[in-house]
């Protein structure tokens, strides 16, 4: 992706997004690379395992950003964090008055986020579920008109 903002304008308005053009729906698009290490490159030569995100609105992607994971990780840890970050983002829209009815959830592993979100018992320690199960929990209450779903997708 480009990293200047009229290029990355140009690059957003060229992807093909015609599935996602529902009126007034926040499509968030989420996924996690995790990369396989060589042992015998030193550690400050090891790339992370990254998490991506790329947000549409109106058939038109607004944001993408992608984040070190970290170098040691999990999928859950990777679907989780890339999660977190998407509802982070659909709540500050929401709060900045976009037009939004549904939020829409796309995720590698849909069983990981339905765990995440579970709000039955978390374990002591489990911070990014909280964390997770609180992100859903801030929009269903501040934005009750506001519908949520959670789709799986393959990546790549």
């Amino acid at each position: 992706m480009p990293k200047n903002r009229k290029d990355r304008d140009e690059y957003h308005n060229s992807l093909n997004l015609a599935p996602v053009r529902e009126p007034n729906a926040l499509h968030l698009f989420t996924a996690g690379v995790k990369h396989k290490f060589d042992p015998s490159v030193p550690i400050s030569h090891r790339t992370h395992s990254h998490i991506a995100l790329v947000t549409v609105f109106n058939g038109r992607a607004v944001t993408s950003k992608t984040r070190a994971a970290g170098r040691r990780v999990n999928e859950e840890t990777i679907v989780g964090w890339s999660t977190f970050l998407a509802l982070v983002k659909a709540h500050k829209k929401l709060q900045k008055g976009w037009p939004i009815s549904k939020v829409v959830l796309y995720t590698t592993s849909q069983l990981i986020v339905k765990n995440l979100m579970s709000t039955n018992s978390k374990p002591l320690g489990s911070q990014l579920s909280i964390a997770v199960s609180l992100a859903f929990d801030a929009i269903a209450t501040d934005f009750p008109e506001v519908d949520i779903e959670s789709l799986a997708f393959c990546n790549l």
